[in-house]
């Protein structure tokens, strides 16, 4: 094998098992479970929502160990009655990095969960960028070729007035800090007009 191709190799095995952990030291600093971004991004996919105020996590159709426990624990949340007041203004977005799937099974996964949530898919060519404009890491499984090694956090997002899309708070799921989410999400209704 060529010298440069096995470098490489290393490299993305490297990049693959030191990146999750540096997530999660960095997550760990923080005190609230939380990141707050505060930044416009380019997610014309998420402007068209109803709502002004979204929950979106990214994963796939069929993902069974990360997932389908983070979905069951957003459903949770989601019909509890802490979150009861503020559910009118927040939707949820099950966004999928997996193109493969026929379009039509997206949202059929996510309303398996909750017939609130809402599934969004993506082509090939619209899943270019969303890692850097995410702070998103997925790629395919170098174990299994029919699954997807990704981050699994949870992002608030706020549509403003202007249609412009803002990510505010990016969220670690273990654990979710389910308090620290609806304090920040009853901010921004109390600062809606």
């Amino acid at each position: 094998m060529n010298k440069k191709l096995i470098l490489a190799v290393i490299f993305f095995i490297i990049l693959l098992i030191v990146l999750p952990f540096v997530q999660t030291l960095f997550f760990a600093q923080q005190s609230s479970g939380k990141i707050t971004i505060d930044q416009p991004i380019n997610a014309p996919y998420l402007a068209t929502g109803k709502k002004d105020l979204s929950l979106v996590f990214f994963g796939y159709v069929g993902c069974a160990k990360v997932c389908t426990p983070i979905l069951h624990q957003v459903d949770d949340l989601y019909d509890s009655p802490e979150f009861a007041p503020i559910k009118p203004f927040v939707g949820f977005y099950f966004v999928n990095l997996m193109p493969e799937v026929q379009p039509e099974q997206v949202p059929a996964f996510a309303k398996s969960f909750n017939g609130d949530f809402e599934g969004i898919y993506l082509t090939q060519k619209e899943l270019m960028g969303i890692d850097r404009e995410f702070s998103l890491f997925f790629s395919k499984s170098l174990s299994d070729s029919t699954e997807i090694d990704h981050s699994d956090h949870i992002y608030l997002i706020k549509k403003e007035k202007s249609g412009i899309v803002v990510l505010k708070n990016i969220y670690t799921t273990h654990p979710l800090n389910q308090e620290q989410m609806i304090t920040d999400i009853k901010q921004y209704v109390r600062e809606a007009p």
